[in-house]
């Protein structure tokens, strides 16, 4: 009986709001921003590795 009272105590409860949900936003933006900007920079050097290596090919077996 005591664990049904702890159980239903436990389930019962009003979830408690830490910290205001605007800045879980602001927060999850500016993470995404840097990982988009990190994912662009890792692109363009892929295109420019990739570009490099055609060239230096080109010069190398044409």
């Amino acid at each position: 009986m005591f664990y049904i009272q702890i159980q239903n105590t436990y389930w019962n409860r009003q979830p408690v709001n830490k910290g205001s949900p605007t800045s879980k936003q602001f927060e999850a933006e500016a993470i995404n921003a840097k990982r988009s900007k990190l994912a662009k920079a890792k692109t363009a050097e892929y295109i420019s590795n990739t570009q490099q290596v055609y060239y230096l090919e080109r010069r190398l077996f044409g």
